[in-house]
């Protein structure tokens, strides 16, 4: 491998690995310009409340009457899977989602265990992600 495409390679896994951080801040800002932005416009979906479009995860989150007042994803290190010179990788994220305030009678504060697998995409020079699961691995 050239030093030229190894650089790529190391570049290139340091943006993959900067989306993830970038989605849990944009979350938990409930900035969901800033989440769109991250997804590709034909991204699909597969969350805690089905599967989705992009454009329909949006207005649903933003119409959403939120059930916590606060929230903070802190996730592990990603493992990426990327070959040299590709337009597509797969992450697989682990992380814990403190939910803190409950806004509905008789609720409390909550702690998710999540696992977020990720198909990302290089488009024009940007990687965005394509298609996204959720899956709840624990929740307190």
């Amino acid at each position: 491998m050239s030093d030229e495409r190894a650089l790529q390679h190391a570049l290139d896994v340091e943006v993959l690995r900067n989306l993830g951080q970038r989605y849990a801040r944009a979350a938990d800002a409930r900035d969901y310009d800033a989440v769109g932005a991250l997804f590709h416009p034909d991204a699909v979906i597969d969350g805690l409340r089905g599967s989705s479009t992009l454009e329909d995860y949006l207005e649903l989150s933003r119409n959403t009457p939120p059930a916590y007042e606060k929230s903070m994803h802190v996730l592990g290190d990603p493992l990426i899977e990327l070959e040299v010179g590709a337009d597509e990788a797969t992450l697989d994220t682990y992380a814990v989602v403190y939910q803190i305030g409950a806004t509905r009678e008789g609720g409390g504060n909550s702690t998710l265990g999540v696992r977020y697998l990720d198909v990302v995409e290089r488009r024009d020079r940007d990687w965005r992600i394509r298609r996204r699961r959720t899956e709840l691995r624990f929740m307190t």
